[in-house]
Parts: C-alpha cells; structure tokens; sequence
C-alpha cells in the first residue's frame, strides 16, 4: 500500500488492517492486531473527532489506539469512497462497527468492497447484527443496552435494587475478542481459499456465547427447579462460592467446590468432609442443610480473619481464592510486575499513561508497544500520499470536506 515505515515484530507483521469504529470493540480488534505487528490504519470520520478524544487526558486513546495510523475520512462521499477502495486494494482485514446494515445503506456492500479485493476480510460489528428483525437491526447499542438486552444485566441485578450493567463494558470486550476471532479467522480462510469472507459480530451474541451456566440453566429447567436462576442467585445457590467479608471489611472471593478442593479446605473452616453432618458431595447447596452449614463456617471464619490471612490460608490448601485488588494494588503487585501486565505507553499529547501491556504474550514472536496513539487525521498526507495524491489533490479534499485533522 505504502512504505511506511514501521518495524517488523509479532505474529501479525505484514498483515493490513483498517479499522472504522469507535468507541471500545472495534479498537480493541484493532488495536491487538497492532500490538502483534499488523499495520492498522483507523478511520476517523472527517465530520469530527471520535468520542474517545473527548477523554481530555486521552488515557483510552493510549491504550487503543498504541501503534496505528489515523486518517480522517468522509466515507461515503463519491472522493472518500475512492480512497477507501484505493487503500482496500492492499488490504487483509476491514473491520468496522456500526448500526446493522449501515455500509450497505451507503452501497458499500460487502460484494462492492470485494470487486475491489476478492480476499478481503469484512468484519461487521454491530449491536443486533446485519440480520433478523428490522426493529432491532437499526437499533443504536452501547454496552448497557447489550447487557440488558443478553441477560448480562439481569444476571448481575439484585432484588429490591435497580438494575445496572457490569463494569467495565464487559459486554464490548465480548464483542472485540469474537470480533477479533472473526477476522482473523477469515484472513486464514482466504490464505487457504483465495476467497473473502464476511463476518456478521453482534453484541447481544457476544454476550450470550459467553454465559454458559445461568441461561442455561433457566431456559432447560422446569420452573420452580431451586436451580432455575433468579436475581441475587449468581451461582446457582452453590454454598462456599461467593465474595465473603473479612474480619478488616475487605473481601475475599472463593470457590469451596469439587470434592478436591472441599476435602483440602473444610479443615480450614474446621470442618469435615464426608462426615455424617457433611456426607461428600462435589457441591452444596445454600438451601440444603449441608449447605447451611458450610456457609456458616466460610462466613465466620472470614469474619475473624484479615482478607490476607483468609486468601493465604486457603491458597496454602490449594483452594482457588482471591482478595479483591483495587486499581491502585495492580502496579506493586508482584505477579503484575513479573509477567509485565501493565506497561507505560503515551497519550496524543506524548504524555506516559500506565495501561494494558500487550496480551496475549507470544514467546517466539512476541507484540510490543513501540508508537503512541495518533492524533485526529495525523496520517492523512502520509497515508495518501503513498497512494499517489498530489499535495495539491490533499489539498483539495480538506477543501470539500473529505479529509479533516491532521494539521
């Protein structure tokens, strides 16, 4: 497409991308295909910035927009369609997130956009999808409006409190990482093939792939099942497998399931497993006399130990158990410092910003973070200067409104 320069690393490098979407999904399906060495260009609208610059210390821009490209382009005018068309002549993955049916409504179909590349990979991301009922394909979503609509909301709502939606935007990082699978599972398909492919990513799926137990449970028990969820229920009413207070207020989340595990940690509670007062089961339930029990020893016990004396204990014992870490824990955090979980990169401003590191970790290719996030339209006389636009020709397009930023 271009002679950018840009260094040769990860086990994405000479993969093209272009990414048109803001907000969390798309930049993150964008912004791991940069970290692992892709060469992603995000298109800004022209109509003005994207409202993650809202954000006046640009911490999110930092992190999902670390090593691209940003041109700001009006899209679907007759100018701003040329040069898309002209960068997806080399181009492996197209990602973009919108209403359902948005691309086609501006006659960018997906066989519009593969006349021009045949290999093209087209990832949709959308609330409700590029199908179904009409009602819904046009319908705006943010994250909440997911949840609420996948049952995310209402698995996490209490009784007597207003519903309201899991934090951080679960529901948009589900979205990404499918949305990442689709594309780069289609960029393969076509290596293998010759052959394009189309993905159609929506959030309320997203969602729904990813809740394996509590729908479930109500959508194939009769009702009345104690099973069948309800509201407050989180884990199917499994005794032992909660946040649990401790003796200095805070908490700490344990899992006492399994007969390994519960044969381990019932001597830390003062226990017995297989007892005649605790026959052995691989779970009890908070509503079985077995399970009372049992809550009541987790819940005293806590109440009498620090958050660290309860987490200690029951790790000693091999129990899966956590203390809840707060933001301002994570930097001194040994295992945090180890694995380089967190690492320093720059707002638009060239200011440092802590932020994710790059994930998933690759030992023989691995990502890196190695340029800060671009500002509005930064790269639009690089980005078409290579495709062959004069200066005069950029100019121009800033003139009719086609390009934006960048000065």
């Amino acid at each position: 497409m271009d002679d950018y320069s840009m260094p040769k690393f990860g086990t994405l490098s000479g993969i093209r991308v272009l990414c048109s979407a803001t907000s969390v999904a798309g930049p993150l399906v964008g912004s791991m295909m940069a970290d692992h060495g892709a060469d992603v260009i995000w298109i800004e609208s022209s109509a003005g910035p994207s409202m993650e610059r809202n954000n006046p210390e640009g911490y999110q821009i930092a992190q999902d927009r670390r090593n691209m490209r940003s041109i700001a382009l009006n899209i679907p005018s007759p100018k701003g369609r040329e040069i898309l068309f002209r960068l997806l002549r080399d181009t492996d993955i197209l990602v973009e997130a919108s209403k359902g049916g948005q691309w086609a409504r501006w006659g960018l179909t997906d066989e519009a956009l593969w006349e021009v590349n045949p290999k093209l990979t087209i990832v949709h991301m959308s609330g409700f999808g590029q199908t179904g009922d009409p009602d819904y394909i046009r319908r705006p979503s943010f994250d909440p409006i997911g949840q609420a609509f996948a049952g995310m909301m209402y698995v996490n709502s209490r009784p007597g409190e207003a519903p309201a939606p899991t934090y951080p935007v679960v529901g948009d990082y589900y979205l990404g990482f499918v949305g990442l699978f689709a594309a780069l599972a289609g960029y393969i398909n076509a290596q293998r093939t010759g052959r394009g492919e189309s993905a159609d990513v929506s959030q309320f799926e997203s969602i729904i792939r990813c809740n394996p137990l509590s729908g479930m449970l109500d959508w194939n028990l009769p009702e009345g099942h104690p099973r069948r969820f309800a509201p407050g229920n989180l884990n199917a009413s499994a005794a032992g497998y909660n946040a649990y207070r401790c003796k200095d207020g805070e908490y700490v989340y344990m899992l006492i399931i399994s007969r390994s595990v519960m044969q381990r940690a019932f001597p830390v509670f003062g226990l017995e497993y297989g007892s005649e007062q605790l026959p052995a089961k691989a779970v009890y339930r908070i509503y079985d006399q077995e399970g009372k029990i049992l809550e009541r020893a987790v819940v005293d016990y806590c109440l009498e130990h620090t958050a660290e004396e309860v987490e200690r204990a029951l790790v000693a014992v091999g129990a899966p158990a956590m203390r809840m870490l707060k933001f301002a824990d994570m930097p001194a955090n040994p295992h945090y410092i180890a694995r380089e979980t967190l690492c320093v990169s720059q707002n638009a401003k060239g200011e440092d910003v802590l932020c994710s590191g790059v994930v998933p970790k690759m030992k023989n290719s691995p990502g890196r973070v190695w340029k800060k996030a671009p500002g509005w339209g930064e790269d639009n006389a690089g980005i078409l200067s290579a495709l062959g636009f004069s200066g005069e020709d950029i100019a121009e397009l800033y003139a009719e409104g086609v390009l934006a930023g960048g000065r």
